[in-house]
Formats: structure tokens, sequence, C-alpha cells
């Protein structure tokens, strides 16, 4: 097999292994919240099984969707010329060391900080009585995507609440500022004049966003700390423009990347004319 032919036939398995992963996520959602949603109280042990597997086929999905945007990465190293696309330079960042450990502790570090404010992870400063370890189940009811519920209960101090669109939400969010952290860094390793920070700005503007993507809660949060304001009444403020926060966030942190790639992109091709 040809490098060529190697190259075709990861870059298609990868997107093959996405595709199926996402869809397998977007049908477990849509099924559960469908028969959670129908059934009755004598099935309660029925729709438990049900709601476990549906958390397991969504992290075994999502592992799966890391796989193949691997498998896509690593293909476009093996292009004769892998730097002259979007995707080029993407793999080539992600397969440098130094930028690898840049994108895993930022993502790591934001995640760990979006899982306490969008309420992933629950430090309990007052809490009475001992129940921990333990884990319970919420089965229904709410919209789709909000359920199955698991809470984790790790301490009497400390739990973990994992709602499906919340834990989705959140991995991607948080890869997507840690690329953003690592595409800055190789971009002003590049670019050192003042005049090209402006697309730091704007990747840090997709970060702070990204703070208020889980639910309301999560500005609640963080409002409720700056300004004193109590959290049910700042949520209560916030929560209409929830949507708001998602449809800004999202196309800032993966629109950045493609405006830095690009600038990059049309440097080099300078660089190549002027020579």
């Amino acid at each position: 097999m040809t490098m060529l032919e190697n190259y075709k036939s990861l870059r298609n398995r990868g997107i093959r292994i996405i595709s199926i992963s996402i869809f397998s996520i977007i049908v477990a959602i849509i099924l559960y919240s469908f028969f959670s949603s129908h059934q009755s109280l004598t099935d309660i042990t029925r729709l438990y099984n049900l709601a476990i597997a549906v958390i397991i086929l969504i992290l075994v999905s999502l592992a799966a969707i890391g796989y193949g945007s691997y498998l896509i990465l690593y293909s476009e190293s093996l292009k004769p010329e892998p730097k002259k696309s979007y995707l080029g330079y993407i793999s080539m960042i992600l397969t440098n060391k130094t930028y690898w450990k840049i994108f895993i502790v930022s993502s790591i570090v934001y995640g760990i900080f979006f899982g306490f404010l969008s309420q992933i992870l629950i430090y309990h400063a007052d809490v009475e009585g001992n129940t921990a370890p333990s884990l319970s189940v919420t089965l229904c009811c709410n919209y789709p995507g909000y359920v199955p519920m698991i809470t984790m209960e790790l301490t009497e101090l400390f739990s973990i609440l994992i709602i499906p669109i919340n834990l989705i939400l959140a991995i991607a969010v948080s890869l997507l500022v840690g690329f953003n952290f690592a595409l800055n860094v190789y971009f002003l390793k590049i670019f050192r004049d003042q005049s090209q920070r402006k697309f730091s700005i704007t990747s840090t503007f997709g970060v702070f966003s990204g703070l208020f993507i889980g639910c309301p809660t999560c500005a609640g949060s963080l409002f409720s700390v700056l300004v004193g304001f109590g959290t049910s009444a700042t949520i209560s403020a916030l929560a209409p423009f929830q949507s708001l926060f998602i449809v800004i966030t999202i196309p800032i942190l993966i629109g950045t990347p493609l405006l830095i790639i690009r600038k990059i992109m049309k440097n080099e091709t300078c660089n190549i004319i002027d020579r």
C-alpha cells in the first residue's frame, strides 16, 4: 500500500468512526428520552439498566470520536505536503511534543475549571451525614440530553454529577480551548510584532464565553462571586441567554484557529514569493 493509499484509508476510517459515534450518541439520547417518558413505575429496573447502558455508550462513543480524530490527524502527516491545508497544520502542531503538552495541560486545567463552574464537579462546603461513597441515578424527567443523570459521591465533601449534554460540551469546549492555547503559543512564536496579537484576544474571549455553555448555573456561579448576588437570582436572569452563549462560543473557538492558520499560510506564501 502506497503512502497516498494509506493516507486515504486512515482518513476514511477516522471519518467513519466519528460519524458512527456521533450518530450513536444522538440516537441514544433521543431513544432514552422517548422510553423514559413512556415507562411505567413497574419498569423502573429496566429503565435503570437502560440509563447505565446509555451513559456507557456515550462514554465509549466520545472515546471513539477521539480515536477517529487521531486517525484523521495522523493521516495528514502521511501526505507529501501536510502543511498545505488546515488539517495539515493542526496535525503538525498536535504531533509536536511541546505543543501537545500545552494542549493536554491547558485542556485539563480548563476542564477542571469548567467542571466546577458548571456543577459537574461539586464541592460541598457544609454537609451533614456520611453517605459517601455512593452512586445514584436520576432516570427522568427532563429535556433530551439532561437525563439520565448520575451522581457519584466520592467523599463527604466532593461529588461528581454526570449529565450527558454537559459532559459532551465540557469535553468539546475544553479540547477546543486547549488547542487554541497551543496554536496561540505556536502563532506568537512565529509572529512577534504587536499587530498580529489580535487573534489572541479573540481566543481569550472564546475561552471566557466557554464558561457559560453547560447551563446558566455556570454564569450564576461566576457572577455571584464577582458581584455578590445570589446564585439563584443570577441563574434566572441569565437563563434566557444560554442559547446565545452556545452560539457565540463554539464558532469563536473553532473559527479562531482557522483565522490563525490562514494567517500563517498567507505569511509563508508571502515569504516564498519574496524569496
